[in-house]
C-alpha cells in the first residue's frame, strides 16, 4: 500500500489544475483516473474561456429555449426520460433554480469567480504550462435582432464583476470583424475580455508540468473501493491500493458515485454535448463565435474549426445521436456564407451538472478530509484553473476564499447536516 499526502481522483482540467497547484506548494500528489487525461469532457468541448458567459444553465432563458425547441429532435436542448426518482428530483430542483431571483444570485456568484479566470491562465503560462491560447474575444452573432438587447442586459452583471464591457455591433461592424458572415446576421456583441484555447493542448500542458512537479499519475485505474480510514482515506485504483491523508474528488459526472461510497450525496448529472472538428473548413473564422439563436459555439484552432453545442439530459453515456449532432452543423449556413461542408465524425462529452447550475466546490461533511470540485457545467475550461488554485489553498492552508462560499456542497445537504457544519 502506498501512502500519499493527497490523492486527486479525476484527470480533467479541474483535477489537473488542482494537482498542479498542490504540487507547487510542495504536496506529494497522486492523480487517479479510470481513463486517460481529459477523457471525460475536458478535451471534448469548445475550449472557451468565457467569464462573460457566467449564466447558470437553469435560467428563465433556458425555459424559453425549452419551450421554443420542444419536440425538435435536432434542437439545442433535450430533456430525456430516465426512470428514477433521483432524476425527477434533479429536474425539479433545476426548475426551481430557474426562478429569476435564484438565477441572478447564481450569475453574480459565478461571475465573481470567473473574474479571476484570465489571471489564472496567465499564472499557468508563467509557471510553464504550454497551451494554444487566443485572446481576440468572443463574438456573439444574431439572426433575430430581438435577442441583442436582452443579452446586453445580462452581460452587465459580468461587467459589475470587473470584466471589460461588452460592445453591441451593427451588421456592418460584424462584417468588418468576420467577413464570412452571411446576410441573415443582423448584428452582434463582442465580449473583448473572453478568450479561447485548444482544450487538448491545455490538458497536455497541465499533464507535462504536473509530471515535472512530481505528480504521480495512475491512468486506466478505476476506483473500485473507497472508504475513510482513521484520519485519512483508503482506496483501490486499478490494481493498486492507496492510503491518503487528503482526498480530492474532481471526477466530473463520476463524482456522484464516489461521494455515495463515502455516504455523501453529490447531486451531479450529465449534460451531454456534441461537436465536430472540420480540418478543412469551408470558411475562415477569425474569432470564437457564438451562434446565439441556435446555441452553437464555433472555435477556430490551429488544427481547424471546432463546432459544438447542445445540452442533453437523461443520457449518461457517450453514444452519438446523429440527428441531434447534425443539428449543430445545420445552423452554420444561417450565419456564414457560403457554407458547404461534409460532416466529419461527431464526438460527444458529458458535462457535470448540478441542479442549480453552479459548481460544487469545498470540503464534504466526512470525518476524514475529503474535498470535491465538480459541477462546472459548460465552464470547466473557464473555471478549472481558478478552481484548482483556490481549492489547493483551501487544502493546504485550511482557509476558504469567500469566492467559494456560494459553491459549497452544504447547500445540497439536509438541514441537520448543515447545522452540524455550522
Amino acid at each position: 500500500m502506498t501512502r500519499n499526502d493527497v490523492v486527486v481522483i479525476g484527470a480533467g482540467v479541474v483535477g489537473l489544475s488542482t494537482a498542479f497547484h498542490l504540487a507547487r506548494r510542495g504536496v506529494q500528489v497522486d492523480l487517479v483516473d479510470a481513463g486517460e487525461a481529459g477523457s471525460g469532457a475536458s478535451r471534448s468541448n469548445a475550449g472557451w474561456v468565457v467569464p462573460s458567459m457566467s449564466e447558470p444553465v437553469p435560467s428563465p432563458a433556458a425555459l424559453r429555449t425549452a419551450a421554443r425547441w420542444a419536440g425538435r429532435k435536432d434542437g439545442p436542448l433535450k430533456i430525456g426520460v430516465e426512470p428514477s426518482a433521483a432524476y425527477v428530483h434533479f429536474l425539479a430542483r433545476m426548475l426551481m433554480a430557474s426562478r429569476p431571483s435564484a438565477f441572478q444570485r447564481g450569475l453574480e456568484a459565478t461571475a465573481a469567480l470567473a473574474a479571476g479566470a484570465i489571471d489564472a491562465f496567465d499564472d499557468l503560462e508563467r509557471a510553464g504550462v504550454s497551451v494554444e491560447r487566443h485572446s481576440d474575444g468572443v463574438l456573439l452573432l444574431f439572426v433575430d435582432e430581438r435577442g441583442i438587447e436582452p443579452h446586453l442586459r445580462d452581460l452587465r452583471a459580468t461587467e459589475r464583476a470587473g470584466l471589460p464591457p461588452a460592445v453591441g455591433l451593427g451588421r456592418r461592424e460584424v462584417a468588418d470583424l468576420e467577413p464570412s458572415v452571411g446576410p441573415k446576421v443582423v448584428g452582434g456583441i463582442l465580449c473583448p475580455g473572453d478568450q479561447h484555447v485548444d482544450p487538448s493542448s491545455l490538458v497536455d500542458g497541465l499533464v507535462g508540468r504536473c509530471l515535472e512537479a512530481g505528480v504521480r499519475f495512475h491512468f486506466g485505474a478505476p476506483v473500485t473501493d473507497l472508504a475513510q480510514a482513521g484520519r485519512g482515506v483508503r482506496l483501490t485504483a486499478g490494481t493498486e491500493r492507496m492510503e491518503a491523508r487528503v482526498l480530492v474528488i474532481a471526477a466530473g459526472v463520476g463524482s456522484r458515485d464516489l461521494g455515495a461510497r463515502l455516504g455523501v450525496g453529490i447531486p451531479i448529472r450529465a449534460g451531454k454535448g456534441y461537436g465536430f472538428d472540420f480540418v478543412s473548413p469551408p470558411v475562415q473564422v477569425r474569432h470564437a463565435v457564438y451562434l446565439t439563436d441556435h446555441k452553437v459555439a464555433v472555435t477556430p484552432l490551429a488544427k481547424g474549426l471546432r463546432v459544438a453545442g447542445t445540452m442533453e439530459f437523461g443520457s449518461e453515456n457517450r453514444t452519438i445521436d446523429a440527428r441531434r449532432a447534425a443539428g449543430i452543423a445545420a445552423a452554420m449556413p444561417s450565419y456564414f456564407s457560403p457554407w458547404a461542408a461534409e460532416l466529419p465524425q461527431a464526438w460527444s462529452g458529458l458535462r457535470p451538472m448540478s441542479p442549480d447550475g453552479l459548481p460544487v466546490i469545498g470540503r464534504l461533511p466526512t470525518r476524514s478530509p475529503v474535498y470535491v470540485a465538480t459541477g462546472h457545467a459548460m465552464l470547466g475550461v473557464t473555471l478549472g484553473p481558478v478552481t484548482g488554485s483556490l481549492l489547493s489553498s483551501l487544502v493546504v492552508d485550511g482557509v476558504a476564499s469567500p469566492l467559494l462560499e456560494p459553491f459549497h456542497p452544504s447547500r445540497f445537504l439536509a438541514r441537520k447536516a448543515r447545522r452540524a457544519r455550522t
